[in-house]
């Protein structure tokens, strides 16, 4: 039997720590866009939609990008607050923190002189312990997000989200009617793609994943589409 090399599955692993801000990025970038030009459509003017599609991409690009960049940063911060209390917390409660590490590994189904044992291991280390306690107790992640990265991810997948809906109004030939209507049909059709892409790393039902995806970019379309009719008033 050939057994999977786990070089395969780390690589997997580190494919799926950026699904959450690519998968966030497309959506947001295409809803938002989408759903400006719903709104503004019911105006007649490709000029005017255009130019709002536009200006709504720019927008959420820089909000997206910068907020993910102080989203990430705020969250690395408050793991980086926490590890120095808990750094304190060893030096001056010692014991209340070795019954912590105690009660983790019993937990585990651990007893008795190997319960010990790794107690004793585990605190005969300040490092060791303290990076027992990021996991046990806190449960933050080994290698935090990076800020830039993750701001840079999440504002370029915005773009290429965003930029969609837009395709139509950028050919001569098409009007302003015809270009929503396309603008809907890719939108629709990308949103489902961009959900069911993601179930390569999530493993779920492709067709449901794309679906919920599809049903959110309508929910957003249709509200400001009534939106913008309602103003008409």
């Amino acid at each position: 039997m050939k057994i999977p090399r786990p070089e395969a599955q780390e690589e997997h692993s580190k494919e799926g720590k950026l699904i959450r801000e690519v998968v966030f990025g497309i959506q947001d970038g295409i809803v938002t866009v989408i759903g400006v030009i719903a709104g503004v459509s019911v105006l007649g003017s490709k000029g005017i939609i255009l130019l709002s599609a536009a200006a709504a991409l720019l927008g959420e690009t820089i909000s997206m990008t910068l907020g993910g960049y102080l989203s990430t940063k705020s969250q690395n911060e408050f793991y980086e607050q926490e590890l120095r209390k808990e750094r304190e917390h060893l030096e001056k409660f010692p014991e209340w923190e070795r019954k912590e590490v105690r009660e983790f590994y019993a937990a585990k189904g651990f007893r008795g002189r190997e319960l010990g044992s790794i107690v004793k291991i585990i605190t005969s280390d300040k490092e060791r312990w303290l990076e027992t306690m990021r996991a046990e107790e806190f449960g933050f992640p080994k290698e935090p997000d990076k800020p830039v990265v993750v701001g840079a991810i999440i504002g370029l997948a915005s773009v290429a989200g965003g930029i969609l809906p837009i395709i139509p109004f950028l050919f001569p030939f098409v009007t302003a009617q015809s270009g929503v209507v396309a603008a809907v049909a890719i939108t629709l059709v990308s949103l489902f793609a961009a959900g069911a892409a993601r179930t390569y790393v999530t493993r779920k039902n492709w067709f449901i994943s794309g679906f919920e995806m599809m049903l959110i970019g309508v929910v957003a379309a249709a509200a400001t589409y009534a939106i913008g009719k309602l103003s008409q008033f």
